[in-house]
């Protein structure tokens, strides 16, 4: 996340999809995750219109000592080891080269999540300019099956954002796709994606 983005209208459709997962207890004891690029510039009013915009508690907002860009390793370790978890970098899942601050390595995604084993992380992803969301996000899908056989995933996608959804629970992810369905009816096919 970073500050010349906040507030725009994905910040209200993360809060939107967020709130019926929560309302509908697919997700429990969820946190957020801001992985803000530039936090030296955040003020409190920036952290509490951000969990307004998510529609989440401030309580529920990581608050980390550790920066990206000095030390992953430490500002990963400072998530909470239980629970469910958004994080939200600015362009998503890295499957390329490209500055590391602004997004989430598979190894690292899966290291949140070997910490409980039944644990949902949720993954803001920003589509790439040469292919379709949906085709990124299987492109995505892909790469996290071959760095581990049994990460289940999900997702809900427009045209150039989508939404991931890694959990090693097959239920819990059919619970997340389950919700969008009965949410989107017929238009499911074309929002939901599915890695098989």
């Amino acid at each position: 996340m970073n500050l010349r983005f906040l507030g725009d209208a994905l910040d209200h459709w993360k809060g939107s999809v967020f709130e019926g997962l929560q309302s509908s207890n697919v997700l429990e004891d969820f946190r957020v995750d801001a992985m803000a690029s530039d936090i030296d510039n955040w003020r409190p009013e920036d952290r509490s219109l951000y969990a307004k915009l998510l529609r989440v508690r401030e309580s529920q907002i990581i608050e980390h000592k550790a920066t990206l860009e000095r030390n992953r390793k430490e500002y990963f370790d400072e998530i909470p080891r239980y629970g469910d978890l958004f994080l939200d970098p600015d362009t998503g899942i890295k499957t390329s080269s490209g500055n590391n601050k602004q997004y989430i390595k598979i190894d690292e995604a899966l290291y949140l999540m070997n910490h409980e084993r039944q644990r949902v992380i949720a993954v803001y992803q920003h589509g790439s300019r040469d292919r379709t969301m949906r085709s990124r996000v299987k492109d995505v899908f892909k790469l996290l099956r071959i760095a581990h056989p049994k990460c289940y995933c999900t997702s809900y996608y427009s045209s150039n954002v989508a939404l991931l959804f890694l959990s090693f629970q097959r239920g819990r992810i059919e619970a997340v796709s389950n919700h969008f369905y009965k949410l989107l009816g017929s238009h499911g096919d074309n929002r939901i994606a599915i890695c098989e």
